[in-house]
């Protein structure tokens, strides 16, 4: 089984896709399963994914709710299974930011886009569309390390014009 976490608006065929929203404005479709990181466990057994993406999951959770997350990927994801994490590198956004603070596209990097890309009432939806939590390698590695992920593995999944891509895989430390 492949979880694709907090799917949004990357739905993918072949995957079960969980999000908090039922169907994103610009979505193809909606998700298989409505679920909040916030409070709701993944509803799936033990060790029973193979494969789980979590793109951009993180960084719209405030920093309190990452533990809980994390730990329900770690039981949900087999002891073979992988962990992709795709994250915005704010080491790469923050340089930029930094010589033009007023550059639009690297404010909705780091605050996220808080509704704006979608014509007309954005009540329902700006509320999921904020960024609560940046993150470098480092402080990407150090939070899953410690809830339990090792081997990271560094990769690019979008094209290059996406410089702001922090994606790593990782698997499931063995039980002690």
């Amino acid at each position: 089984m492949k979880l694709n976490l907090a799917s949004g608006t990357n739905i993918r065929d072949g995957w079960i896709n969980l999000d908090v929203v039922p169907r994103w404005p610009t979505a193809p479709r909606g998700c298989d399963v409505i679920w909040d990181a916030r409070k709701d466990v993944i509803p799936f057994p033990d060790g029973s994914a193979d494969e789980v993406y979590a793109g951009y999951l993180l960084l719209h959770l405030a920093p309190q709710h990452h533990d809980f997350v994390l730990q329900e990927i770690r039981r949900v994801l087999s002891s073979s299974g992988t962990l992709m994490v795709g994250e915005v590198d704010m080491r790469a956004v923050m340089s930029l930011y930094l010589e033009d603070p007023f550059n639009s596209r690297c404010s909705e990097l780091i605050w996220g886009e808080q509704g704006n890309w979608i014509n007309g009432d954005t009540s329902e939806y700006a509320e999921f569309d904020k960024h609560c939590q940046g993150f470098t390698q480092e402080t990407l590695e150090y939070l899953l390390d410690k809830n339990g992920f090792h081997d990271f593995m560094r990769i690019k999944i979008h094209a290059d014009e996406v410089y702001y891509e922090l994606t790593l895989v990782c698997r499931r430390k063995s039980d002690v």
